[in-house]
């Protein structure tokens, strides 16, 4: 048995470099860098890969937060001699204070040194705390780090994923922001100072296919008309309230699938917006009657308000074919797919599929 371990890390330790390279490169680089103690032939081999990947980082206490932080700086004291295409990050800290009066800064300096001394063309920055300290006020968006201004001038980027910042002293009107080459936009708890700043980045995104949006605020309302046209937009993900929704479809002509989160804290205590949100829907949006083919709703209630886009949908989306409905309270269940049955559908194949969670009342 012995014997044949042997002739196995042999075979391995024969591989040319690039293919050791790339098989590392599906491991996180905590994994990757531990490699280098397998034997001197994959001291450096880690140094190669052309991602950097630092998720599913837990930080709760000092000790791991000078830990972490070392290992950080030793990579990316690397990446000027490789040029990284990806740097994913990941964390979760364990007492706000800690994260936003600590570590925070140690973040935006690190994105600021991969950025500037790479072509990157994924970026996922994700922030998150795990215990709320209402001394420390964390909501308020000054609390959230500022995010680095030199991302917005990344022309190389395809697809970046944000999480829990706040946009403060950019303007999205210069001539060195844009992103040319953006498929992929994440934005979950982003705070932006304007409602125009943040339609300048939408409209700097020409080729946008995937966009989701999960809490992602300004100071003031965008209004619909200068909502951009996203041509190539084929995946939708909206966490906001329907009026906003209503709004986006009328300039997506060729979304595909589309996901809904309902405010259930938020739009449910507001039944003018969604009466204003009937009106609009007069006029029937283009991706609804040649593209949408799968449409979930997340967090659904039984108050009319609350089905008046889900079914508004499924009457004129000609081509839909999937239509999965979560609902909030289990109890509701039977009453929302009896309301669903008598709801006319304009593709006949279309399936509806309810589910609840498990919260009763």
């Amino acid at each position: 048995m012995q014997r044949w371990r042997i002739c196995e890390e042999d075979k391995i330790s024969r591989l040319p470099d690039e293919i050791l390279s790339h098989i590392l490169s599906f491991l996180t680089t905590k994994k990757a860098v531990r490699t280098s103690l397998l034997s001197k032939r994959w001291t450096d081999l880690w140094q190669s890969c052309h991602i950097i990947d630092f998720t599913d980082i837990q930080v709760y206490c000092n000790r791991t937060n000078r830990r972490f932080n070392k290992l950080v700086e030793s990579v990316l004291a690397t990446a000027g001699s490789r040029n990284i295409n990806t740097f994913l990050l990941e964390i979760l800290y364990g007492h706000p204070h800690f994260a936003y009066k600590v570590s925070f800064r140690n973040v935006v300096k690190w994105v600021n040194k991969i950025v500037l001394q790479n072509e990157l063309k994924n970026l996922c920055l994700h922030l998150d705390v795990d215990e709320y300290d209402d001394e420390d006020n964390n909501e308020d968006e000054h609390f959230l780090p500022k995010l680095p201004n030199c991302i917005f001038t990344c022309k190389t980027l395809v697809s970046l994923d944000l999480r829990r910042f706040r946009v403060k002293g950019f303007s999205f009107s210069s001539d060195g922001f844009g992103f040319p080459s953006l498929k992929t936009l994440h934005l979950d708890d982003i705070k932006f100072p304007r409602g125009r700043d943040f339609l300048l980045l939408l409209s700097g995104c020409p080729i946008l296919e995937d966009l989701k949006l999960f809490q992602a605020q300004a100071q003031t309302q965008v209004p619909s008309d200068d909502i951009p046209i996203f041509y190539n937009l084929t995946h939708l993900k909206l966490h906001n309230s329907w009026d906003l929704v209503v709004r986006v479809l009328h300039h997506c002509p060729k979304l595909q699938n589309i996901e809904l989160f309902e405010d259930m804290y938020g739009a449910r205590g507001n039944g003018d917006d969604n009466e204003e949100s009937c009106e609009e829907l007069e006029f029937v949006p283009q991706c609804l009657l040649s593209h949408l083919r799968s449409c979930t709703i997340q967090n659904l209630g039984r108050l009319e308000r609350d089905l008046i886009l889900p079914m508004y949908i499924l009457k004129n989306a000609r081509v839909l074919q999937t239509m999965k409905i979560k609902i909030w309270y289990r109890s509701e269940q039977s009453e929302i797919e009896r309301k669903f049955s008598l709801c006319s559908k304009a593709s006949a194949s279309c399936q509806l599929l309810f589910y609840a969670s498990f919260v009763n009342v």
